[in-house]
């Protein structure tokens, strides 16, 4: 699907010259309309979202590349569906829209009569969730007692709720006491980190800094992540000082420890939620543009709240029953 920029760019102009002319070949293998299709198509997309698409349609012509697009049938879409069982729902999702665009655009350019995935049939496997979870009391203690380089961004993330790339791209200067600003993100480009504004207006956002991690935001200056040169961090660099982290980490502890970035945020998002913090609030601090996302979270108990639950019922149910003995006394011949 093209190695370089100018590869995909030449492709795109040659696939509109075709499409012009008429010249197009109506009995191209789906992998080579594919090839056309996403330069074409997908243009305007930032780098990162760009290699996305490439590496999941990439998966998927695995399966009906080799294929003439008019020869594809929902069964095909299916059985390529189905074998993105154990991926995640989000992947199969993606993958999905991904396939049924290529095919309604060669649909829309007259190649073949109708799109094979919107057949009724055609029924995507559910697929993974929840891959993410919240950290135990012991590894954030851990986090909090452990140096390390990538400590202060761990607790950043943790206590604040900053995605990956969000605290990537945070500086010294982008904290204010009480408060953190969040306006810009570090995205991957072949390795090369490429600054950039968040993707969504809610993406920009303050979030308040809780006491437990003021101690630890003295004496700061640049990035809060940085490199060896005191630049960004590449991918490669961050994949490093991060398994790096988890050794010193599990050093600490006396047994392995492995946490993934996301585990810190979606903790972040737990503790929000055992607070007692207004859903509505937790959106705005967690950089989301509705609950679609921090539902899963919210609608889910964890186990401090279980426990206060349980608390609250007990303790609702005895004062009901000492309120009845009361007036069963009071109501005794005997008093």
């Amino acid at each position: 699907m093209g190695n370089s920029e100018d590869e995909a760019f030449a492709k795109r102009d040659e696939f509109k010259r075709q499409e012009a002319e008429g010249l197009f070949d109506a009995n191209k293998t789906v992998s080579e309309y594919t090839a056309y299709w996403l330069p074409v198509y997908k243009a305007d997309v930032k780098p990162t979202t760009y290699n996305c698409y490439v590496s999941i349609l990439s998966t998927a012509l695995d399966k009906i590349g080799d294929k003439q697009l008019g020869d594809v049938t929902s069964d095909h879409i299916s059985e390529l569906l189905a074998s993105l069982k154990n991926r995640s729902s989000s992947y199969i999702h993606k993958t999905r829209i991904l396939v049924r665009a290529v095919f309604q655009s060669a649909v829309d350019a007259n190649y073949i009569r109708k799109n094979p995935c919107n057949a009724s049939s055609v029924k995507p496997p559910k697929g993974t969730k929840g891959t993410h979870r919240a950290i135990t009391e012991e590894e954030r203690e851990l986090i909090l007692t452990t140096p390390h380089r990538m400590q202060l961004p761990a607790l950043i993330m943790l206590y604040c709720g900053l995605r990956r790339g969000e605290v990537l791209a945070l500086e010294a200067s982008d904290i204010h006491g009480d408060t953190v600003t969040v306006n810009k993100a570090v995205s991957f480009n072949s390795n090369r980190p490429v600054l950039d504004v968040p993707k969504t207006e809610a993406g920009r956002r303050t979030v308040p800094v809780p006491d437990v991690l003021k101690p630890h935001l003295v004496q700061i200056d640049g990035y809060i992540a940085k490199s060896a040169s005191g630049g960004m961090m590449s991918e490669t660099s961050f994949q490093w000082a991060w398994e790096s982290y988890m050794k010193a980490l599990s050093a600490a502890a006396g047994h392995p420890v492995s946490i993934r970035p996301h585990d810190l945020r979606h903790s972040y998002c737990t503790m929000l939620r055992d607070a007692g913090v207004d859903m509505h609030q937790a959106i705005i601090w967690m950089g989301h543009a509705d609950e679609t996302m921090i539902l899963r979270i919210y609608d889910h108990p964890g186990t401090e709240r279980e426990k206060e639950a349980k608390n609250r019922l007990n303790e609702a149910l005895n004062m009901r029953n000492n309120m009845q003995n009361i007036t069963e006394t009071a109501n005794s011949p005997d008093t």
